[in-house]
């Protein structure tokens, strides 16, 4: 069992602070006449995994660190985007366009124009991270003939993406926006190491055990007890996940992923130190609440065309449940091996529970210096 516990502390301390975040890159594409305008956001952090980007390695990246370290990342994107035409003129060049600030951190933008006429079947070739970062994501919005574009691509798929038919073809449809965004919601999910510690921390305390009935904890069936603790969490970050993406509330990362660190600690707390009254479906629902402005800093930083933000979200929001019952169902395979010992609530809850304070404490620590 210590093992298990090592291996656990191993994987989530080697996580990212800001887990919500994970490793994106922008592109807006536009059709201006007979000219493509494409524009392209890859952040700073990512960059460093392939060049010195951070040359000296203390931890700040400096103006004069990015000016020379911006040729190379320029020929970097020349070598691994590309665009798939027939048009011989229709080709990127891209140049430095500045910086801009996201929630993760500085970005490197680079522009490029090429001359593809309207109504010609056009892809995008991206290779960015291919052999590096598996979890890396290219997130494409923008508006060609009239319609808007909004689609993701992994950098090991083997075709390009798809960013406009031929004329006679029909056009990108809201089921593959649902499609990929669905895709993009259960990627992050599952990344999402800090939202893995929380549901961690709910369930830890819950016996599930298959095959037979399970001990009643305060009189009920611990499967109720799960059900319900999930459904009050899908609620809860389903509610702000909408009011953030569509503009109705917002709130900064810098409280919303502090408060996610400290919403591990008090639920692991309070495994060790249980409160009858705070049952862990009204800790899943307000936490929840919390959580979900986490998961909206992906489509917001995305900018959906506002006519396929809905289905975005639509999409994005099955994608986190998905994912969500994927690690739940994980957690329940995992633990019957251990959860019929008599040293279950001492060794997994307990000792677990403590870790996750320790690691969310660490978290915390790392989020608001």
């Amino acid at each position: 069992m210590k093992r298990v516990l090592a291996i656990l502390c191993a994987v989530f301390l080697c996580a990212p602070a800001w887990a919500h975040k994970g490793s994106d890159a922008y592109l807006d594409v536009r059709q201006h006449d007979q000219a493509l305008t494409l524009q392209l956001s890859v952040a700073l952090k990512d960059l460093d995994l392939l060049i010195p980007v951070d040359a000296n390695a203390d931890g700040l990246v400096t103006w004069a660190e990015v000016h020379t370290a911006t040729p190379a990342a320029l020929a970097l994107l020349q070598n691994h985007t590309g665009l798939d035409s027939s048009q011989p003129g229709c080709t990127l060049h891209w140049t430095y366009d500045g910086l801009e600030a996201r929630s993760d951190g500085a970005y490197l933008r680079a522009t490029s124009t090429a001359a593809c006429p309207p109504g010609t079947a056009l892809g995008m070739r991206y290779t960015l991270f291919k052999n590096e970062d598996s979890n890396h994501r290219l997130i494409v919005t923008g508006h060609l003939d009239d319609r808007d574009l909004l689609a993701t691509a992994a950098p090991q798929q083997a075709v390009p993406l798809v960013l406009r038919q031929a004329v006679a073809g029909p056009p990108r449809g809201i089921a593959a926006t649902v499609w990929d965004y669905l895709s993009l919601g259960m990627h992050h999910l599952l990344q999402g190491y800090d939202h893995m510690a929380f549901l961690l921390a709910l369930v830890l305390p819950l016996q599930l055990r298959l095959g037979r009935a399970a001990a009643l904890v305060d009189g009920r069936s611990p499967w109720w007890s799960l059900l319900r603790t999930i459904t009050a969490f899908t609620v809860g970050h389903s509610i702000t996940l909408m009011l953030a993406t569509f503009g109705w509330t917002e709130a900064s990362p810098r409280w919303v992923e502090p408060a996610i660190a400290a919403s591990i600690a008090f639920t692991a707390l309070l495994n060790i130190y249980p409160v009858r009254v705070l049952r862990s479906e009204r800790l899943a629902l307000v936490f929840g609440l919390v959580h979900g402005y986490g998961f909206a800093g992906l489509l917001i930083e995305a900018a959906a065309p506002a006519g396929l933000l809905p289905w975005a979200l639509a999409g994005f929001n099955l994608g986190v449940e998905a994912g969500q019952l994927t690690a739940v169902t994980a957690w329940v395979l995992l633990s019957q091996v251990v959860v019929r010992q008599p040293w279950y609530g001492r060794v997994v809850v307990r000792g677990g529970s403590w870790l996750l304070v320790a690691l969310a404490a660490y978290w915390f620590w790392l989020r608001v210096v």
